[in-house]
């Protein structure tokens, strides 16, 4: 009876978040609106992968069973989906998979990152042909399980490479070795015996003020690199500058910018490129408690990025630092030349699919156990925590996810079908 009026209603809400967010919150152009929106428009994943921001308004304050409560909170990734793990190379040469987008990072429950993984992948595994039940609930208990080996002390060091890894995994690390002596050469030109960006419709030259303005400003990110990893001075010598373009979707509207560093000295003898983004307040920190962790030390946006990969991750990027221009804050880390990732598209069947996700869920449960006392990040063991939520009751934490992710899925697909009639209405 009341169908009608909950989806009347529901419609305005999608409208007015959206406005919001994207108005008042990012103070993205129209143009640049235009273009997210005709991303999210894609297919019902294209456009959860993009609207975080409702999805936190919608579960931030449901009080969810297996919570570890206001009191222990765990260091979350903040925007967790199938594909948000890819491909980089570690300090130490090696290709590895792993989470590789910290934007969203926060301190909230750790059942955020479990629930958005989890309709994640109800909503591709459909759009594929084929049933994500299984792999939910797959994944849902090999997280029960990884999570209690890292409380009981019994985890292992967790690098997946080629060598340990599944076969779609396996797959893209083969594909991103061959890549790594074609991306310079993609990328850069050599003139007068210098090396320069190559003009490009995604990289354009800086003007003279951007880069006077960057340079000014390089001091600053040097002094917030890590000391285990600073080179000497030269090594971070500017060489070029250019300005990227095409962002993923929830980054369209933030700057971002290739530099090009001299990259010289004993143990480096090449050209490196680093990525300059803008970083904004993380979209979990709008709904969520603020910890005092973001008052005390990481009220800079750029750094509580540097600081969530380099607790969740075992290899560091030696290149992550941040910096301010303008009042606008930015994070640094080198631009890995790989840029590849396991997609929902190469899911040809569940068993690859569920195979995948055995590897995501051990990432998963580490990246929620490293960010903990023992980086330095919070004062207990969230590992411990979640372990202690979880209890004797695997099988109803299992159900619940499962049930959760179900219901949510739903209502994504109905969301977006809301949300393709607002875009149309919009544009009239």
């Amino acid at each position: 009876m009341f169908t009608a009026v909950k989806q009347q209603i529901r419609c305005e809400t999608i409208g007015t978040v959206l406005d919001f967010y994207d108005q008042s919150i990012r103070q993205l152009s129209e143009e640049a609106r235009q273009e997210k929106y005709a991303k999210m428009s894609s297919s019902p994943f294209s456009f959860f992968r993009g609207s975080s921001h409702l999805f936190y308004y919608d579960f931030a304050k449901v009080p969810i069973a297996f919570d570890t409560g206001p009191d222990h909170p765990t260091f979350i990734q903040g925007d967790l989906h199938f594909e948000n793990f890819g491909v980089f190379e570690d300090g130490a040469g090696t290709i590895i998979y792993d989470v590789n987008d910290f934007d969203e990072a926060y301190i909230g429950s750790y059942l955020f990152d479990l629930l958005r993984m989890a309709v994640s992948v109800d909503l591709f595994a459909a759009e594929s042909g084929f049933d994500g039940k299984a792999a939910i609930q797959a994944f849902a208990e090999s997280y029960a399980k990884a999570i209690e080996k890292h409380a009981l002390g019994r985890s292992e060091h967790i690098q997946f490479t080629k060598e340990n890894t599944c076969k779609a995994v396996k797959k893209v690390i083969k594909k991103a070795e061959k890549k790594k002596g074609e991306f310079m050469s993609e990328r850069t030109e050599v003139r007068d015996e210098e090396r320069y960006f190559s003009t490009s419709d995604d990289l354009l030259p800086v003007s003279s003020e951007v880069r006077e303005k960057i340079e000014a400003a390089w001091g600053d990110y040097l002094s917030s690199l890590s000391d285990q990893h600073r080179h000497h001075a030269d090594h971070y010598e500017i060489k070029d500058i250019a300005i990227k373009l095409q962002s993923g979707t929830a980054s369209i509207g933030l700057e971002r910018y290739y530099i090009l560093i001299e990259g010289a000295d004993e143990e480096h003898d090449e050209d490196v490129i680093l990525e300059m983004k803008q970083a904004q307040s993380a979209v979990p920190s709008l709904f969520l408690p603020t910890h005092p962790l973001f008052e005390n030390g990481l009220s800079h946006q750029g750094a509580r990025v540097v600081a969530a990969q380099r607790a969740m991750v075992h290899s560091r990027d030696p290149y992550l630092g941040y910096l301010t221009i303008d009042d606008k804050e930015y994070y640094v880390r080198q631009r890995s030349p790989y840029k590849r990732k396991v997609k929902a598209k190469h899911m040809k069947d569940e068993t690859s699919l569920i195979e995948t996700l055995k590897v995501q869920v051990q990432i998963t449960a580490k990246i929620h156990a490293r960010a903990d006392a023992s980086s330095n990040v919070l004062d207990y063991t969230a590992s411990e925590r979640i372990a202690a939520a979880i209890g004797d009751s695997p099988s109803l934490f299992i159900r619940q996810l499962s049930r959760w992710a179900d219901f949510y899925a739903n209502q994504v697909r109905f969301d977006y079908d809301a949300f393709l009639n607002w875009v149309e209405s919009r544009n009239r």
